[in-house]
């Protein structure tokens, strides 16, 4: 029996009045029976990577999908990419789909509407990236999925208790969301906070704080999977979303 565990990339905050934090991205863990992994098979792996950091007023990059094997080996295993922090609202990365721009977190979504948040369990379910939207105050925590980018007019990140979490929004001094945990908390550290990795809880990183002042540059987003910290449109560049990782255990 193996178990293989996928992490999608976060997205890069943006770099603009108003930016927002990159989505975390989502994280897929399967067991696989070793009928279907024999010696001698060859299965593709695909690590991607983190949303590029931005400067001058641009909007951040999305993250990217990381996955392992494929259909017509009967064994596939995908985790997307969080959305890039733009001027408004951006979703986490689900396990079927990506993070959305218009504030939802990835696919299936249980949400209907792009409308505000006012409860961060919103849009949280395990399979789903956190959502928020451009009037929320609060960005939707996740659990499997990627937590939802701060939003631009400076609301609080989401945070994912096993994939990445939601980078801040581009108020100066603003923190990242935290991986591990699913209630507000947030990440004080000015630096990347990588995740615990091979372990079930907290395995993500978390999201990347904004500039600490006008013109500087903002946290890069925690490997794996962490959204990156968004900053101003004054010359600094905004955070890179945390890459992509895929790990194989052989169980026995």
């Amino acid at each position: 029996m193996f178990l293989v565990d996928v992490f999608g990339t976060g997205g890069s905050g943006g770099a603009n009045g108003n930016a927002a934090g990159g989505g975390g991205g989502a994280r897929n863990r399967q067991f696989v029976d070793a009928q279907l992994m024999k010696p001698g098979l060859i299965f593709q792996v695909t690590v991607g990577a983190g949303g590029a950091a931005v400067s001058g007023g641009n909007s951040g990059n999305p993250g990217n999908k990381s996955s392992f094997g494929s259909a017509a080996q009967n064994v596939l295993i995908e985790a997307y990419g969080g959305a890039s922090g733009g001027s408004s609202a951006n979703g986490g990365g689900g396990i079927c789909s990506a993070g959305s721009n218009n504030g939802l977190g990835g696919f299936p979504n249980i949400r209907t509407s792009s409308g505000a948040i006012t409860n961060a369990n919103l849009n949280a379910s395990s399979d789903y990236g956190g959502g928020n939207a451009s009037s929320s105050i609060i960005s939707g925590n996740a659990v499997w999925g990627g937590g939802g980018g701060g939003t631009g007019s400076g609301g609080t990140p989401g945070n994912s208790l096993y994939a990445g979490a939601g980078g801040a929004s581009g108020i100066t001094g603003a923190f990242g969301a935290a991986s591990g945990a699913y209630g507000n908390v947030l990440n004080p550290s000015n630096v990347s906070v990588n995740g615990v990795l091979h372990a079930l809880i907290g395995g993500g990183g978390s999201g990347g704080a904004a500039a600490a002042g006008t013109g500087l540059n903002a946290v890069d987003g925690g490997f794996p999977g962490g959204g990156g910290g968004g900053t101003d449109n004054a010359g600094g560049l905004s955070g890179k979303g945390g890459d992509g990782l895929v790990v194989v255990y052989w169980l026995f």
